[in-house]
């Protein structure tokens, strides 16, 4: 198993050793997928193999795995694939290589909407997408946070500057790559769901957030997935919160490019208390378009 052999590579291995949570992390996983893998082999209780989702970065991808890591059957599994397709948001074969064809299965990415990626994931009996997206202001703070808070990797070059910024001028910078790029994102799955009809459910944070029942039950029904009312509230409840971050941060462990906390509180309109008039112009001027597109504004007026 590829994933096995990531793990004890030299340099990886020594680097578990020494970490007391790695070895439990890894522990917990190995057991878990070998345990899943052996109970649930004869398990045909649902009509998609591979629960494949989507998400902008910082919209809840994390709650939306693990609400639907929770239904019977399906396992979330760690692929390795090449350091820089990943780090991309792009997919390589090697991420479908060691799936059982058999299994049920979860993916959470981020994936661009490039064609190649969809070819891919079609040509690997990828059937639906699950793609959540943000009010693009609130994912400007949540990269803010993130970039101050987690100790600097090489896939985050402006860690350092960030450091060394005052906060309105860090801000204003995730403004111009959140801006300039994410918008990019969400309409080129518009524009994927709007050619692949029935292929994709859009998910909106804002919508998960204040409402995760309702959400959750129109994610499994995407899916065909039948659960019953006491299964799908025991779902929610589990999946509340901070549990979201723990899961993340076992998912950081495993994973040396993913994050271990962008759920943080779940806060609608975070930015309304971090962005000073400044931000909020320079906002406007960059992507203030995209949020009446997206219909988070009915104008510039706020």
């Amino acid at each position: 198993m590829q994933w096995l052999k990531k793990v004890f590579n030299p340099k990886n291995f020594i680097r578990i050793l020494l970490n007391p949570n790695l070895v439990v992390v890894h522990f917990k996983y190995a057991i878990s997928r070998i345990l899943h893998d052996f109970l649930f082999i004869f398990y045909r209780k649902h009509k998609f193999n591979i629960v494949f989702i989507a998400g902008l970065p910082m919209s809840a991808t994390t709650k939306i795995k693990n609400m639907l890591g929770k239904v019977p059957g399906y396992f979330t599994r760690y692929t390795p694939m090449p350091y820089d397709v990943a780090v991309n948001q792009d997919i390589s074969q090697s991420a479908f290589r060691y799936v059982p064809s058999w299994s049920y299965t979860l993916f959470k990415t981020h994936l661009n909407p490039w064609e190649k990626n969809i070819n891919l994931i079609k040509q690997n009996n990828v059937k639906k997408v699950i793609v959540s997206y943000r009010d693009l202001r609130d994912v400007v703070v949540a990269r803010y946070n993130r970039l101050i808070k987690f100790p600097k990797k090489k896939y985050e070059p402006y860690y350092a500057e960030y450091h060394n910024m005052k906060k309105e001028d860090a801000i204003n910078h995730c403004i111009e790559v959140v801006g300039k790029n994410y918008p990019k994102w969400i309409y080129g799955w518009f524009k994927v769901s709007q050619s692949n009809i029935g292929f994709v459910h859009f998910c909106r944070f804002e919508d998960l957030v204040s409402d995760p029942k309702s959400e959750f039950i129109k994610m499994i029904n995407f899916y065909n997935i039948e659960l019953d009312d006491k299964k799908i509230d025991q779902i929610v409840k589990e999946t509340e919160g901070k549990k979201d971050m723990e899961t993340n941060v076992n998912e950081a462990l495993i994973l040396p490019w993913a994050h271990s906390s962008n759920f943080r509180s779940g806060k609608i309109g975070s930015w309304k208390d971090e962005f000073s008039l400044s931000n909020i112009d320079n906002f406007k001027k960059i992507a203030g378009s995209d949020l009446i597109k997206l219909n988070y504004e009915k104008d510039l007026n706020w």
